[in-house]
Formats: structure tokens, C-alpha cells, sequence
């Protein structure tokens, strides 16, 4: 397919070789830092699932003795049976005296989170939270209308239309690890689904003229100008540029089906980037939220760190990407 001489590659700043080599160690480190915070908040998480209470979830290692005491009510005698005798003075975090002693603060906030009072805070006498209330409407809907409900709203997302088909698939999830809903059939389904729809878009671009899609497709994002940019990305970058478009910015991926049936990319092609990637966005979501299960309040820097990962790693792809393309060995004569 040809592109229009109009088409102008975008000027990108020049890279050498110590600011990729500095960048690289940067983002690497970032992306350990970060997966390693995500790892050991998850711990945490999880441990906080399994006894029960939802307040020691929020256990932190930087957290000091009196922060414990007046925010999570623990005791003296029930601290100094997981610290020893005699106490940390007040301020000190569990940070510092884990590295103090040679303990693991992992394990130390493991001992800290089952002598929280279960039932303290009042919990037991507040109104139903807006994540409970919201379980309660999503299982009448499922009950009522089944699982088309779900196909039916991840169908129009991966469509393009503004529906929350993510946090929909973070929410079936979750309900998943509580089991109301079927473990097995229902990311199964979810997969399904996307898939058909990037086919059917798919081939809507391969049959339907540019022009038309120009003048009604502009609801998805579907411009002369994306047109010509995306078809030469296709070209060059085919696999990257579906698997992150079903992925990691999976909000254009309407687009880039549209696209990639215009651009004439190979139909099995198209179908093996659009399943790894749809693979890859169902566990960021679905896997996710089955992951951290009940509340998603539990999971709020979990999720913020595991984000960070991910960032950290896509723009360490992108820079590597970018030195390459810019140093290119030509063959001679060209």
C-alpha cells in the first residue's frame, strides 16, 4: 500500500549512545524499584485478605510505633509480642528498626496486621459502601439478564464506544475471587467478545472505502490524517503497534482495527496480535481484579505501583525503539 508523498515523518530529538546507556539504568532501576513495591504491597494486600480485616491492609513500613498505636489501636503487650521487649521508641518507623534488628519488615507487618481489633472503627454500623452497593446491582443484572450483560458491554467497548468495558472486566474479577461468578468461562468470554469485535471492525476497514470511513468513522477516531500515520506504522512496526493498541492503550484500538483492515495487514496476523494483546489487557484488568479481590480501596497502591512498572518499562521500550530506527545501518551504495 502506498503512502501519500503529503506524509511527513515527525522530527524526533537525536539519541546517543551514553543517554540511552543513562536512560536505560534509570528506567530499568525504576522498573525494579517499583515491581519490587508492587510485589511486596500485594503481600501485604493479601495478607490482609486472609485474616479479614480490611484496615491492615494499610499497614506500611514507614509507619512509626505511635501511628500504630493511636491510628490501628494495636496494644502495647500485643506490639511487643511481635516486636519484643522493650518497645521502639515512638517515633521510630518499622522501617528502621526491621533494619536495626536484621528482621524482615515484611514479616514484622504480617505479625502487626492480626492484632488490629477486627471490629473496631465502627465498621460493623457504617452503610454499605458504594463498591457494595454497586456488587449488589451488577449480581440483579446478572441475574436478570446473565452474562450477556457483560458480552455485551465489553462488545461496545472494544467497538470504541465510551463504555467502561475495563473496570467492567476489573469487576468480573473480582466477583470471580468471591464466587459469584465462574472463574473459568467468564475471562473466557470476556476474550471472546473483544476479539469478535476487533474482527468486525477489522473487516470494515478491509471492505469499506477510505473515503466513507473518513466521513463516518470520525466517531473513533478515524481521520485522513490518522489514516496515513497509522498505515505507515502498520508498515514498519505491524505486531508492536496492535499488540500495544489492544493492551496498553487499548482506548484507540477501534482505530487501529479500522486501520489495519484499510492497510490490508494479513488477516491471521491481525488475529495473533489482537489475541496476545487482548490477553495482555484482560489480566491487566480482569487478572487484577481477581488479584486484589474484595475491595478495591485494599488496593489503591498496589495498583499505582504496578502502573508505574508498566509505564517504566513501555518508555524504556520506546527509547530503545527510538536509538535503533535513528542508527540503522544502510547497506552502501543506498
Amino acid at each position: 500500500m502506498q503512502i501519500r508523498s503529503g506524509f511527513h515523518k515527525p522530527h524526533l530529538p537525536p539519541l546517543n549512545r551514553f543517554w540511552v546507556l543513562f536512560l536505560t539504568l534509570v528506567l530499568v532501576a525504576a522498573m525494579l524499584f517499583f515491581s519490587n513495591k508492587s510485589w511486596r504491597t500485594y503481600q501485604v494486600l493479601s495478607n490482609a485478605r486472609v485474616i479479614g480485616i480490611e484496615q491492615a491492609a494499610d499497614l506500611r513500613a514507614y509507619m512509626d510505633i505511635a501511628t500504630l498505636s493511636k491510628d490501628y489501636h494495636i496494644s502495647d503487650a500485643d506490639m511487643t509480642e511481635v516486636l519484643g521487649s522493650p518497645l521502639p521508641p515512638a517515633d521510630m518507623t518499622l522501617h528502621t528498626y526491621a533494619e536495626q534488628q536484621g528482621l524482615d519488615v515484611i514479616s514484622l507487618i504480617y505479625g502487626l496486621q492480626s492484632k488490629i481489633p477486627a471490629a473496631d472503627a465502627g465498621l460493623l454500623d457504617e452503610p454499605p459502601s458504594l463498591y457494595q452497593q454497586s456488587v449488589e446491582v451488577f449480581i440483579d443484572w446478572m441475574a436478570t439478564y446473565g452474562m450477556p450483560v457483560l458480552m455485551l458491554v465489553v462488545f461496545l467497548g472494544a467497538l470504541g464506544l465510551p463504555v467502561p468495558a475495563g473496570p467492567l472486566a476489573a469487576f468480573t474479577g473480582v466477583l470471580s475471587f468471591d464466587g459469584s461468578m465462574d472463574a473459568l468461562l467468564t475471562p473466557l468470554l470476556i476474550l471472546v467478545t473483544t476479539l469478535f469485535a476487533d474482527l468486525l471492525l477489522y473487516l470494515v476497514g478491509r471492505k469499506v472505502q477510505p473515503d466513507t470511513l473518513v466521513r463516518y468513522g470520525r466517531w473513533v477516531g478515524y481521520t485522513e490524517t490518522n489514516r496515513i500515520r497509522i498505515t505507515h506504522l502498520f508498515q514498519n512496526r505491524g505486531g508492536i503497534t496492535l499488540l500495544l493498541t489492544r493492551s496498553l492503550v487499548a482506548h484507540v484500538s477501534a482505530l487501529a482495527s479500522l486501520l489495519a483492515g484499510s492497510a490490508a495487514l494479513n488477516y491471521r496476523f491481525f488475529l495473533w496480535y489482537s489475541f496476545l494483546g487482548r490477553s495482555i489487557w484482560l489480566f491487566i484488568y480482569f487478572g487484577l481484579g481477581y488479584l486484589v479481590g474484595g475491595d478495591f480501596s485494599m488496593a489503591s497502591s498496589f495498583l499505582s505501583y504496578l502502573s508505574l512498572a508498566l509505564l517504566s518499562l513501555l518508555v524504556l521500550f520506546l527509547i530503545l525503539e527510538l536509538y535503533r530506527k535513528q542508527h540503522v545501518i544502510r547497506p552502501l551504495g543506498l
